[in-house]
């Protein structure tokens, strides 16, 4: 049981590292969306910031979710990654749709 526990421990931190470094990615390209919402002209902020709020919401989620997964017990934690990764997916949706009108 014990050798059991510590493999979950060792897979478990590579991808919290991971998760990490996906975060800290997704705040950059949130910091990028809201400079360009700034910088557009009227019309396209208006289509910017629908796009916008849901990435926002979205990191805060996966930030609260990162913080759920370092505390989770072993079995939970592959659950909270998918959780995750499933706001990472709608915020590439979002900044996609976002980055559209950038330009």
């Amino acid at each position: 049981m014990i050798a059991n526990s510590d493999e979950k421990k060792a897979e478990k931190h590579p991808v919290k590292e991971q998760l990490k470094k996906e975060i800290a990615q997704w705040q950059t390209k949130m910091d990028e969306a809201k400079l360009q919402l700034h910088l557009g002209a009227k019309e396209v902020q208006d289509e910017i910031q629908p796009h916008v709020e849901i990435l926002a919401q979205e990191l805060i989620q996966a930030k609260k979710q990162l913080q759920a997964f370092e505390n989770a017990a072993e079995d939970a934690w592959q659950d909270i990654n998918e959780g995750i990764k499933a706001s990472f997916h709608v915020m590439q949706t979002s900044f996609e749709n976002a980055q559209k009108h950038f330009k």
